[in-house]
């Protein structure tokens, strides 16, 4: 239930904009104040903290460049602005918003939980695990143990992935302990997700569990997928989800992914996202999604070619995003929703030989994922109808549930489509120049920390993956 109207919702969310790239003021007798800087206060307010760091949880890491270059390397999208976008063009971004929020959290938890104040110290886990996991994600090895140390610890060590992946299933479980103890207090409208609603938090963990289990399919397949399924039926039950949905419109407030495409016509639908999409069609039936999410050049989808870079900033060429049911400017953002956890569902029954169980989380997955995606009842069964959407408990394969996965993440949650990419090999990329495996340290880490791997540059990252993906 929404607490502000849409004035007081814009005053709120333009406040912690803003938070998150400026903090503090100045008046006469602070500035008076020779010893003080007042844009470095010594003390911040949990309730500062917490939807500081949640914007940049939303707004830098789920919305942020380094995700719109997943969206090109999972090859949702294709790049047709002016300028290429190369694995190098993206290569810092997300990296310091990550440690920005990480900070914040660090201290927010480490507050809330002096003051016994436990509804902080839970969602602070769960954020924190959200960051961490979509940076590690991308990156591979982070500095951790030593990378929250500030100016005690200017050149951190990096710890490895498998660490910080147990680190972060331990934090998830310290997170859910949290939110089951008495607290002093409850974030209500400071928390921006779910306005301090703690059981739809304790099923964002199970969510995170469940996609960070399933996320070790190579490492482990069977504990892996026991344990996924384990977490998952704790998880969203039907129209649930993790979403932040408080965007308004104008250039201020508005989903950066809307603002990307407003100020740099960057996106366009690829031929792989229409690729793929066809594979599930019958010859003359169209994705009900396609004309939903996709403009249509002289009546027809014109995809894109993967990895040309070609130039189209008019959309005069190649299928764009709509504007009015994608990129406009109140749209949410996605993070972690019902449909994606049934998939996990039924990959993992599927890698456990429970054919039966397996189809059908994918029905139900594919039918979620279609209605959220906007399509009408009856569109939905014609769909399904088709021989190739539903092949049934004997016939469904890994291609089926993994195609329709990566359709569903299209176009918000594409990190986690450019995870399942590199996981599985599902859908095969078309790129010609061959598909990066990791995104590149910035340059600056690489120049301060003599601690950076020294082995991942422009060429290794298209051969040499990340830890969990084996």
């Amino acid at each position: 239930m929404k607490i502000f109207n849409k004035y007081h919702t814009k005053r709120f969310l333009t406040l912690w904009l803003s938070l998150a790239l400026f903090t503090g003021s100045c008046s006469d007798s602070i500035l008076d104040e020779i010893d003080t800087n007042p844009n470095a206060p010594a003390d911040v307010p949990i309730s500062q903290l917490l939807p500081r760091a949640t914007m940049v949880a939303v707004y830098a890491i789920s919305g942020g460049m380094g995700a719109s270059g997943a969206a090109m390397f999972a090859e949702h999208t294709t790049n047709v602005r002016l300028n290429p976008l190369d694995p190098d063009d993206v290569e810092g971004h997300g990296w310091f918003s990550a440690y920005s929020g990480l900070n914040d959290l660090n201290v927010m938890i480490d507050k809330a939980t002096g003051q016994q104040n436990f509804a902080y110290t839970g969602i602070g886990k769960i954020l924190f695990v959200y960051i961490l996991s979509n940076t590690t994600d991308l990156y591979g090895d982070m500095p951790l143990t030593e990378g929250l140390k500030g100016s005690e610890i200017r050149q951190p060590a990096f710890d490895s992935q498998e660490f910080i992946y147990n680190f972060m299933l331990d934090m998830l479980d310290e997170a859910l302990d949290d939110l089951e103890q008495p607290s002093v207090g409850n974030p209500g409208p400071a928390d921006l997700i779910f306005n301090g609603n703690l059981d739809m938090w304790k099923k964002t963990a199970y969510g995170l569990k469940a996609r960070l289990w399933n996320r070790l399919s190579q490492v482990d397949p069977q504990t892996s997928a026991n344990n996924a399924l384990a977490s998952a039926a704790l998880s969203f039950e039907a129209g649930e989800g993790f979403i932040f949905d408080q965007y308004l419109s104008g250039s201020l407030n508005d989903n950066p992914w809307t603002g990307h495409q407003k100020s740099q016509e960057l996106f366009a639908v690829s031929q792989t996202t229409l690729d793929v999409m066809g594979d599930f069609t019958d010859p003359g039936f169209t994705d009900p999604r396609a004309d939903r999410w996709f403009t249509r050049i002289e009546g027809e989808l014109a995809g894109a070619p993967s990895g040309a870079n070609v130039s189209d900033p008019a959309h005069i060429v190649y299928s764009a995003p709509s504007v009015q049911t994608v990129l406009f400017d109140e749209a949410p953002q996605p993070m972690l929703m019902y449909d994606e956890i049934k998939f996990i569902e039924a990959e993992a029954h599927l890698r456990l030989g429970d054919g039966i169980a397996a189809n059908a989380a994918y029905e139900i997955a594919t039918r979620a994922a279609l209605e959220r995606g906007g399509v009408e009842t009856a569109e939905i069964e014609s769909y399904v109808a088709q021989g190739n959407v539903f092949p049934g408990e004997d016939n469904l394969t890994m291609e089926h549930i993994m195609k329709q996965k990566w359709i569903s993440l299209w176009l918000f949650q594409a990190i986690e489509a450019f995870n399942d990419v590199r996981r599985t090999g599902i859908p095969a990329m078309q790129n010609p120049n061959g598909q990066p495996l990791r995104f590149l340290y910035p340059e600056s880490e690489i120049t301060r920390n003599p601690n950076t791997p020294q082995n991942i540059n422009i060429i290794t990252i298209f051969s040499t993956p990340v830890w969990w993906d084996q």
